[in-house]
């Protein structure tokens, strides 16, 4: 019988365009090899129907992303940097082992036991916010710690209670900063070099700041339910060839 590489805590519409999604969840009986991360449960949200690499070409990864304005589609009309994540490898072989089968469908209740005292990163690719919220708070009900980001702060209608005590508001300028902690949220800056202001600190597995722990021990990034200041890393970009925000991983 083959390994479970992972679990299936969702499969459903997208709820930002309704389109169908699947929620993966590995690395929980194995720890990922990123140095920046640490020993992270990993989720991955992606479209259930369609190549994840495709997607990009298509736009059909709005259904996970959004109208995040670093999703390659966009970046290429605004020239912005495009999203960091070399989806070609870590994220096309977790939708592969999808479609071999190789992940365990499980009822959320159930995943949160056996998630139980790990720490669980919330989105390592796709944004947590594609998924209901409720399935979040279910997951992490018992686990020791968990870490996120959403960039789908700023939609009309979105639930602000119940994300800013998940997940950390993305932002990519000062200004945005601003408006996300107005609506309650702790913030993740990206700032071009490092400008640091006030009630921020630097990402302490930055580069920057001399890569003092790695996620899995800080653990800051987790809405809310830290009371911690906001985190601002500087984007380390060259050109506009990939951007350097919370975390990458190998599958």
């Amino acid at each position: 019988m083959s390994k479970i590489l992972g679990y299936i805590a969702y499969e459903g519409p997208s709820e930002l365009n309704g389109a169908p999604i699947v929620v993966i969840i590995n690395k929980v009986h194995s720890s990922s090899a990123n140095d920046k991360t640490g020993a992270l449960v990993q989720s991955f949200i992606i479209r259930s129907d369609v190549n994840p690499v495709q997607a990009l070409e298509t736009g059909d990864d709005a259904a996970i992303c959004g109208e995040c304005e670093h999703r390659p589609i966009n970046a290429k009309k605004t020239g912005k940097a495009p999203c960091y994540v070399n989806v070609g490898r870590s994220v096309l072989a977790v939708f592969k082992a999808y479609q071999r089968g190789r992940y365990v469908k499980i009822n959320p209740q159930e995943l949160s036991l056996i998630l139980a005292g790990k720490k669980l990163r919330i989105g390592t690719y796709g944004d947590g916010a594609a998924a209901p919220v409720s399935l979040w708070q279910t997951l992490t009900q018992y686990t020791a710690d968990h870490v996120g980001y959403t960039h789908q702060w700023s939609r009309a209608g979105f639930d602000h209670f119940g994300w800013s005590s998940l997940v950390m508001a993305s932002a990519d300028t000062a200004e945005q900063a601003l408006e996300a902690q107005a609506l309650s949220y702790r913030t993740f800056r990206v700032s071009i070099g490092l400008d640091k202001r006030a009630g921020e600190i630097s990402c302490p597995a930055s580069a920057e700041s001399g890569k003092k722990t790695t996620c899995d021990n800080c653990m800051l990034c987790a809405g809310q339910m830290k009371a911690a200041k906001n985190i601002v890393i500087a984007d380390h970009a060259l050109g506009h060839k990939r951007r350097v925000i919370p975390i990458l991983v190998a599958a």
